[in-house]
Order: C-alpha cells, then structure tokens, then sequence
C-alpha cells in the first residue's frame, strides 16, 4: 500500500521511505503506525521550524546520532498521531524524559540505525503500546549476549533450536521485552529487566508472541500474568508490539 502524505507531513530534509500501513498481521482499528528512514546528519541540519519541533536543551550538544534519534522518533509520532485523531502534535517530553502524549491517546516510539518508528492509540481502547525495532543480530553475538537478555527456558529454546535461527531468536527475546517495558513501565512505575518476564509462546508464520512476567509491578500486573505480542519485519528490521487493552 503506498503511503499517504498531508500537506502537513511533508518530510523534511533527511526523511524519505515513509510508510504508515501496518505491518503486522492482526489490525488494531484503534491504533495508527508510521515509519520512516532518516540521514544522520542531513536530518540534524534540516530546518524544522514548520514541524514546531525542537531538540531538548540536553540533547543540543549530542552527538548527531542521538539528535537524529529524537527528531526522527518525533516525526513518526507527529506522523501517527495526525493519522489517527487529525491532529499533527508532536509529543512532549514528561520529567522522566518519556514522551508525553496528548490528551486521550498512548504510544510508543522506537529507532534502529537510520529507521524510526510510532505506534499511537486511543486511550479508551489501550492503557498502554510498546513498540521496539531491531537489526537481527549474529548467530555469533546472539550467543554471546544470550546469558544477559535470556532466562533458563528461553537458553534451552535457543539452544534447541539451529544455528541459523538463534541470531533470530535472541532478536525477538530482545525487542520483545524492550516492547514489554514501553507497555508497562507508565502503567506501573517500577523499572523491570530482562530477568523479570520470559517468552513463553512463538508462533513465527503468524506472527505471533506471548510474554509472561516473572516479578510481580503490581497488583494489576503480578508475576504469572502474561501478555499477547506481535512480531514482524520491515525492510530487515524485526519489529515487535504490545498492546494493552484497557480494563472494561
């Protein structure tokens, strides 16, 4: 599906690919997506004074790496939040330097050498969306990174599975409990590690993930409850997402 663009999300200088159709196979009507490829330096040079977009004082004298980060993340946010409420905000920052959405809606934001992406939804459908992006490792570095990220049953899947995959797998562990912490971390407010939930179901030809928690963020969210996911891949990104919906 080609992408669609408003007068007002023309991209600035160091943007191009941008992609707002949702890559993964089950659709959540409330929620929008949008993508995008930036140009490190080119992107920290372009004038983005019709986007009302600014860097943070504490990111002015950043390398150009993280800056094209923030501004690229923004876009994709602008982008998505146009898309699903009409609106083109950009998200501010909270005091724990989280974007701060508008007013009824949640999202996440996520960025992986020179791709940004947002993930946006309506608040009365979901308390809370984590999105993260990766760059499928080595089967070499996934092994060596295995002991930090996997717990015991995710080590005996991995080493179960061959060689060719584990890079894979690690990837998907990876990203999927980065996606976990951007879910759950407003809703709880207690940081949580990769010792503290656990894969439990992958379904690669759907598409389709499960995460189950190990250490108890709260009353509504204690050690045991588990999670649905999906997972997809973009223009050699895995991309992975979780939504919460909110409580009837």
């Amino acid at each position: 599906m080609p992408d669609t663009v408003t007068p007002f999300e023309t991209l600035p200088a160091g943007c191009h690919s941008p992609r707002s159709e949702w890559p993964w196979r089950l659709a959540l009507p409330e929620a929008r997506f949008s993508a995008l490829c930036f140009e490190t330096q080119t992107l920290c040079d372009a004038n983005l004074d019709a986007w009302e977009l600014a860097l943070p004082d504490r990111l002015t004298t950043a390398a150009a790496k993280r800056r094209a980060e923030f501004l690229g993340g923004r876009l994709t946010a602008r982008r998505a939040l146009a898309a699903l409420t009409g609106s083109p905000s950009t998200p501010a920052q909270d005091a724990e330097q989280l974007p701060d959405w508008p007013a009824g809606t949640v999202g996440s934001i996520t960025h992986s050498r020179g791709l940004a992406a947002a993930v946006v939804a309506n608040r009365a459908a979901y308390q809370g969306v984590g999105l993260d992006a990766e760059v499928v490792m080595s089967g070499e570095r996934a092994r060596r990174l295995a002991a930090q990220i996997l717990v015991a049953s995710e080590l005996a899947w991995l080493d179960r599975l061959p060689a060719e995959r584990q890079g894979e797998f690690l990837t998907l562990v990876f990203s999927l409990k980065e996606s976990l912490f951007k879910a759950l971390y407003p809703l709880v407010g207690q940081r949580f590690y990769f010792p503290h939930a656990r894969l439990i179901d992958w379904d690669a030809e759907a598409g389709a993930v499960s995460i189950e928690l190990l250490k108890t963020l709260s009353a509504q969210w204690p050690a045991g409850a588990q999670l649905s996911g999906q997972v997809a891949k973009i223009d050699g990104y895995l991309m992975t997402l979780i939504a919460v919906p909110s409580r009837s």
